[in-house]
């Protein structure tokens, strides 16, 4: 079994890439929470692997996208598809 919490290399950093996309692409303030995870997906017709981004703003609303990529394959044209595309 894979350990889910053991650090995924130079992810960190394309995870805080990832978040300033989505800040700015959603106008998020500087109380407003966006937290992108990394997941490993074991469902039939899933993907292997895909980047969750989910945003907890500071009036209670929340929000959560997937992009069917891992986190180190994800672009901004994808945060943006995500984001648009579907209703959180």
């Amino acid at each position: 079994m894979k350990n889910m919490f053991a650090p995924r290399g130079r992810s960190s950093g394309r995870a805080a890439e990832i978040k300033v996309w989505v800040s700015e692409h959603l106008g998020l303030g500087e109380n407003d929470l966006v937290s992108v995870a990394e997941l490993t997906c074991h469902e039939p017709c899933c993907p292997p692997v895909e980047t969750v981004v989910t945003v907890h703003r500071d009036d209670g609303d929340r929000g959560s996208w997937k992009v069917h990529k891992p986190m180190s394959e994800v672009c901004e044209p994808d945060i943006i598809d995500a984001l648009f595309s579907a209703k959180a």
